[in-house]
């Protein structure tokens, strides 16, 4: 599964002259919403854009309440909503859809920012993977590919895969890499499968693999800590084993009652003698 980080290059480039200027030439997109207007009073002037606002760019869409661009070139650019949902769908047909109640991007540094309830969603050929913050961190230019930081109380991590129990985990911080498309979960970290818990320092989901592995803290003083609990289940049916053993005990009363009946014989004819 592709991270977030592919999911939101889309975003990135949301009126972006800056990365347009760059490459040399003007990206296409289109916005709608119910009317717009300029505000002359701020300074610099902002441009509003209000009522069921939709920006498209490529494969990303926007829908928001309230989108509001301010400054030049390297402007700022909000989105508000109830919440601002993000639909991205790549070249492969994975999605992402996020989740917030307001989301800002820093066109000159690429700095990208949402706090309140913040959930993304991935889905890849059957997996689907949920995060859930309230604090969201990123940039297009610390690495090749897109940061990011989730942050929460706890931090939740969800990956349900076709046939499988669902694998759900806590940590104080989420972080990614888009370079080598990893999800780590750091600090006081659990996950939980069905019956069983895990402890870890850190938990890391590669999207490439699909592997999730658990590490202890690099002094050693929190290892990986795994627990198992189960239970009998009822059974209706008796098993081959419990049919044979009743069997053999059914045998062996039958055997000694025969042997009692020919033992007690003989001594009823003494008596009678």
């Amino acid at each position: 599964m592709k991270t977030f980080i592919t999911s939101l290059i889309g975003f990135l480039v949301l009126y972006s002259p800056l990365t347009s200027i760059q490459a040399d030439e003007f990206e296409k997109s289109k916005l709608r919403s119910g009317n717009s207007y300029i505000d002359a009073s701020q300074e610099p002037p902002i441009i509003v854009h209000e009522n069921n606002v939709i920006y498209e760019h490529g494969q990303l869409t926007i829908h928001a309440d309230k989108l509001i661009k301010q400054g030049e070139d390297a402007g700022t650019i909000t989105a508000e909503g109830s919440p601002v949902k993000i639909h991205h769908v790549n070249e492969l047909g994975e999605t992402t859809d996020i989740e917030a109640p307001s989301i800002s991007y820093q066109q000159q540094t690429g700095e990208l920012a949402a706090d309140g309830t913040i959930q993304i969603i991935q889905k890849s050929k059957g997996d689907e993977l949920t995060l859930i913050g309230n604090k969201l961190r990123a940039n297009q230019r610390i690495s090749k590919g897109f940061s990011f930081v989730l942050t929460g109380n706890p931090t939740q991590f969800t990956l349900q895969q076709p046939n499988q129990t669902a694998i759900k985990a806590v940590a104080d911080t989420l972080r990614s890499n888009g370079k080598d498309r990893k999800t780590q979960l750091v600090g006081s970290v659990q996950l939980s499968q069905g019956s069983s818990n895990t402890s870890a320092a850190m938990l890391t989901y590669d999207g490439a693999t699909k592997r999730i592995s658990a590490n202890q803290s690099e002094d050693g003083s929190q290892q990986v800590v795994t627990e198992f609990y189960w239970q009998e289940e009822p059974t209706t049916d008796k098993t081959e084993t419990e049919k044979a053993l009743e069997e053999s005990e059914q045998k062996n009363e039958t055997e000694t009652s025969d042997n009692n009946t020919s033992s007690e014989a003989p001594k009823q004819d003494e008596d009678r003698q």
